[in-house]
């Protein structure tokens, strides 16, 4: 059994299961073209995971943590779980664009409520978008779910 001595060592741990299970899945009875940036994606996902696992396990020390600081990472979920639940309904670019705004509201540094900040989130998130057009539309060719917006 492993003995887990820190939440990084618990955390890595857990990155590298979701990733081998994604890399299975990714080769379980799916066509080899078709998925092949996934089974890359999936790939390297698992091998950083394992690095990560093990430069943890390495480093030793006990700091075991006395739970998650939900309080962080909540809004963070609330917006994926939004971001899933709406993409169909929006289209992928419109929802990414919204859950980065989002996310950038929230977590910057700035308040929401200043409007030059507001300005450069929103631009921030436009490139987000466009970036995120031209590497799966464009140079990977792939489709994305599509909406009322795009």
């Amino acid at each position: 059994m492993i003995n887990l001595k820190n939440s990084e060592q618990m955390s890595s741990l857990y990155a590298l299961l979701a990733a081998a299970l994604f890399a299975f899945l990714s080769f379980y009875g799916t066509d080899a073209d078709t998925y092949l940036f996934p089974r890359i994606i999936a790939i390297v996902l698992t091998l950083l995971a394992l690095v990560l696992f093990i430069g943890n396990s390495a480093k030793g020390g006990d700091n075991r943590d006395s739970g998650i600081h939900f309080k962080a990472i909540w809004p963070g979920l609330v917006i994926g779980l939004i971001f899933a639940l709406v993409m169909e309904d929006l289209g992928f670019y419109a929802s990414s664009f919204l859950a980065f705004l989002a996310i950038l509201m929230f977590y910057g540094k700035r308040s929401p409520w200043n409007a030059s900040a507001l300005v450069k989130k929103t631009l921030v998130s436009l490139a987000f978008m466009v970036i995120l057009y031209l590497l799966f539309w464009i140079g990977l060719n792939v489709r994305t779910p599509t909406g009322l917006l795009f």
